[in-house]
């Protein structure tokens, strides 16, 4: 017991601290605890069997499915349709919608819904992905509370009543209370957001490479966004009419409607007064196009638009484009993408470059949608200098992953299938009928979080099977004893708090459940006061990131331990003060 209990005090510490990574940590605890004897061989490797990791598995894979046939896209462009493009109103809608499906559904299993769609918002509209998905993990988590069958510690608790001869408790028993919960959650991001949650890099990392390139380049200082005022000659000129490229030297990227929807320019486009031209050339050139045309000089520094990528490629030697025109190959016409810079022969290509032949060694910069320019990534006449963090989409496989997805969820929610093996059953139908490769599959889990959570599992049953955990909730339940009935609430939901960040919620639920009925009767707590106490507060989890949805989004979102220390510490004190105050007030009998 004395083993186990260090081990456990060493690894909080190394968790808190950073110290050492934290999947490293969780599994040199369970090392530890298998050398010390504390852990048979079977105990040991069981978080790699465990319901939660195979879970966890499963979501990975459903998710890079949804997210290769572009639902994740359909979804993404529904929620700003509907909550706008303001990043709070996009929390807010994102929260509450996870937090009511959550509600009916394991939480992972929500996460895994917006995950990928919230990667796609995160792409589309600048914003930082670490600032939406801890706000939807905790939504997630909240939202579960709000009835009998949204978090695994509700479920085991109506199960444990009842071997005790207690009644259980209704579906909507917890809806006053979970709803609270969730509203109060969602106020909190919006609340403390700036304060709270880490800011990353707007956008991810293709951004940041997409921005270095333009900066090696020099091309960030050549991108511009002209607006078409009512009374410029260009109204009610076709693209090819207007012929900017020949006469001012300049190259016209995109058509920016005043919407703000993005279209790709072709020939037979007509101008017309509001539009926005993204336009790229020298600033001489620019200025040019702006004081003979009437335009109006909107941006002058670069922010990338919607689902805009740039790619560096080299022409080799064997490639079938050497001897043949940038006019020749026709890029925007076939590809829908722009050369915005050509160098040749160790210089720049300032004039003449739609009709100038094409050379081994020669330099394209190209602009377009990423998905237009996986074609020149895997084409074998040209040759990437830079990476492009884009996957190809395939819109015919959107039934099939749907498909597979709502029949994991319909086998978890209808034909009481373990949610391990439920997801794990979509995202092999995912496999057998084409919506990924086997090796797209294995792509897309994640190692770290999976031995993350499967390190930190036999913590939790090396503290039941030692003794320590009986030993240390009997000791608490004769300290609160003699406590004010409010206190004694309050007390039992921090040390489920506490238990729920060392070992499992369900586990934490089973070991406290018996002792604190032993409390029934004093200060006239009900057992059914009591009990949702402990079940309630076994569901917060948000001060580290040891439970499965937390540690699904940590690297997505490339948070550390301190990230939940600060944005989640608040959140519990909040979390137990309305359990508490709800169950003392409301439904102490």
């Amino acid at each position: 017991m004395a083993v186990v209990l260090g081990i456990l005090t060493v690894t909080v510490a190394l968790i808190v601290t950073e110290v050492v990574r934290i999947d490293v940590v969780a599994l040199l605890a369970l090392l530890a605890l298998f050398w010390a004897g504390a852990l048979t061989p079977e105990q040991a490797r069981s978080g790699f069997a465990s319901n939660a990791v195979l879970a966890i598995v499963g979501v990975m894979i459903m998710g890079r499915g949804l997210s290769r046939s572009g639902i994740t896209k359909q979804v993404a462009a529904l929620i700003l349709r509907v909550a706008g493009r303001g990043r709070r109103r996009i929390v807010s809608t994102v929260s509450m919608s996870v937090g009511v499906l959550s509600g009916f559904m394991q939480n992972i299993g929500a996460v895994a819904l917006f995950l990928p769609v919230l990667r796609d918002i995160s792409r589309r509209e600048q914003y930082s992905i670490s600032t939406l998905l801890m706000p939807m993990g905790f939504a997630a988590l909240l939202g579960g509370n709000l009835t009998m069958v949204g978090s695994s510690s509700l479920i085991i608790l109506n199960d444990l009543l009842r071997e005790h001869g207690l009644p259980a408790f209704g579906l909507f028993h917890v809806v006053p209370i979970g709803g609270l919960l969730l509203g109060m959650g969602v106020v909190y991001f919006l609340v403390f957001e700036a304060a709270l949650f880490p800011r990353g890099s707007g956008g991810g990392a293709s951004d940041a490479s997409h921005s270095h390139l333009l900066d090696v380049w020099g091309l960030a200082d050549t991108l511009f966004v002209c607006r078409i005022p009512a009374d410029s000659p260009l109204v009610g000129q076709s693209v090819g009419e207007a012929d900017i490229g020949a006469r001012f030297n300049v190259n016209l990227l995109k058509v920016i409607a005043p919407n703000g929807s993005i279209h790709d320019v072709g020939a037979s486009d007509q101008f017309c007064p509001g539009h926005r031209l993204r336009v790229q050339g020298r600033p001489g050139d620019v200025r040019r196009l702006v004081d003979t045309t009437g335009l109006v000089l909107e941006e002058t520094t670069f922010r990338a638009a919607e689902e805009e990528a740039f790619l560096e490629v080299l022409i080799p030697a064997h490639s079938a484009v050497t001897g043949k025109t940038l006019r020749e190959l026709g890029l925007r016409d076939k590809h829908d993408t722009q050369v915005v810079l050509f160098f040749s022969e160790g210089e720049v290509v300032e004039t003449g470059v739609a009709d100038r032949p094409l050379q081994a060694g020669d330099t394209l910069i190209l602009e377009g949608e990423a998905e237009r320019l996986l074609y020149f990534d895997d084409s074998d006449d040209y040759i990437s200098v830079t990476s492009l963090d884009a996957e190809p989409t395939h819109a015919e496989r959107a039934l099939r992953a749907v498909g597979c997805f709502l029949g994991a969820i319909g086998l978890v929610l209808f034909v009481d299938v373990p949610i391990s093996m439920g997801f794990l059953s979509g995202a092999v139908a995912m496999v057998l009928t084409g919506v990924l490769t086997i090796e797209d599959a294995y792509r897309a889990v994640e190692w770290n979080v999976i031995f993350l959570v499967a390190g930190l599992i036999p913590i939790g049953i090396a503290m039941d099977t030692s003794g320590a955990a009986s030993l240390l909730s009997h000791a608490f339940v004769a300290v609160i004893e003699g406590m004010p009935a409010f206190w004694i609430l309050f007390t039992i939901g921090g040390v489920m708090t506490v238990l729920s960040l060392l070992m499992s919620n369900v586990a934490a639920t089973v070991l406290m459940v018996v002792p604190v009925l032993e409390l029934a009767g004093i200060g006239g707590l009900s057992a059914e006061v009591l009990a949702l106490q402990v079940g309630l507060c076994a569901g917060n989890s948000f001060v580290l990131p040891t439970h499965q949805v937390n540690a699904l989004l940590m690297t997505p979102g490339g948070y550390r331990v301190s990230d939940y220390l600060r944005a989640g510490s608040l959140l519990s004190l909040l979390y137990v003060a309305i359990c508490t105050t709800m169950l003392y007030f409301f439904f102490l009998s």
